[in-house]
């Protein structure tokens, strides 16, 4: 998949976002989980049985789960297992530049500072740490369009 500019720069502005994201999928996992597993704290010795040995409150909580709770449960979990890989591959290939573009780009874009505070940080102009940082877009599209991980996602709107 083709990336260009708009695409780099969205990868690296999402990536702030990432961790965000895997918080709010693990919630809805736990959530869900927590919320339809209500057999933990019953103690079930000496309830009634229903057919083939199997208690009462255990086959109400069988019957009465929603349909696909397993799939979205699944869903989500896959979800945040793509998050983390996205996260590790945007690492990666951000470590893989020299070490003054990677200065810049890890300040700008994953820090979120502001053009001042990282020229202050990398002693240079406002306009060089800007010249550096689309000379880094320009090499991280290259890498962004070889990583099947990276190319493959599709960044939220």
């Amino acid at each position: 998949m083709a990336i260009d500019k708009k695409d780099a720069v969205a990868i690296l502005t999402f990536y702030r976002n990432i961790d965000g994201e895997i918080r709010f999928y693990r919630g809805m996992v736990n959530e869900l989980e927590s919320y339809y597993d209500t057999i933990g704290g019953q103690s079930l010795d000496g309830m009634p049985k229903g057919k083939n040995h199997i208690s009462n409150a255990v086959e109400a909580v069988a019957l009465n789960l929603p349909d696909g709770l397993g799939q979205e449960i699944d869903h989500y979990t896959a979800r945040i297992g793509e998050l983390q890989a996205l996260k590790v591959e945007i690492l990666k290939e951000i470590s893989r530049l020299e070490y003054r573009l990677k200065s810049i780009v890890t300040d700008y874009y994953l820090h979120g500072l502001k053009w001042e505070q990282v020229s202050a940080r990398n002693h240079y102009s406002e306009r060089q740490c800007k010249n550096i940082r689309d000379a880094a877009v320009a090499a991280l599209i290259k890498a962004f369009e070889g990583n099947a991980v990276i190319a493959g996602f599709k960044i939220p709107k």
